[in-house]
């Protein structure tokens, strides 16, 4: 059983990154994995303050606030799903400052500070697709550079290119479903 940590960056309570985590959140649970799914946008937080008392502390953010149990998570998690609407070409805001605050897991000489092995799926949804390839190439730059993960599979979804909302696309769902049983 592993344990799966699933982040929403989308401002919106329901829509293509929802249905998308929902689709792959409900086939690993069946799988028998732990799986937790926040948005972070119903967090009260802020991002990375620049104290440096992470790399005095060793390991993670020592800023107390809304995103403390996000974090928890992560550096307990074996798989994580990343989420975010592509908004004017960059992921949204929501998401930067969730990824700015993990800076704490970077140690003071640029270590990694989580487990190893961790293996992450990011997904970018868009109308067009216009820039989606390039924030899903930065995600996967960044856990895969700094963190160390895997990157098991991406999801990268263009509703406004004839494909409809997520919910109603079987080969977008039958992707979530096949990623998410590599966890």
């Amino acid at each position: 059983m592993s344990k799966i940590v699933a982040i929403i960056a989308s401002p919106r309570k329901s829509g293509n990154c929802v249905s998308i985590v929902d689709k792959m959140a409900e086939v690993a649970k069946a799988a028998g994995n732990d799986v937790e799914v926040f948005s972070v946008n119903t967090l009260d937080y802020k991002g990375c303050q620049a104290c440096m008392g992470c790399k005095k502390a060793g390991q993670g953010c020592i800023r107390k606030d809304g995103l403390t149990p996000v974090l928890e998570a992560i550096k307990a998690c074996d798989g994580i799903i990343l989420a975010t609407p592509d908004y004017f070409g960059q992921p949204t805001g929501q998401y930067r400052t969730f990824e700015d605050r993990m800076y704490g897991f970077v140690g003071g000489d640029f270590s990694c500070c989580l487990k190893p092995g961790i293996k992450f799926v990011p997904i970018v949804t868009s109308g067009s697709g216009a820039g989606s390839e390039d924030i899903m190439n930065n995600i996967k730059r960044v856990m895969t550079g700094y963190f160390k993960m895997e990157c098991i599979g991406e999801i990268n979804y263009a509703e406004a290119v004839g494909k409809g909302p997520a919910k109603d696309n079987a080969e977008v769902m039958a992707k979530a479903e096949e990623l998410a049983k590599k966890f």
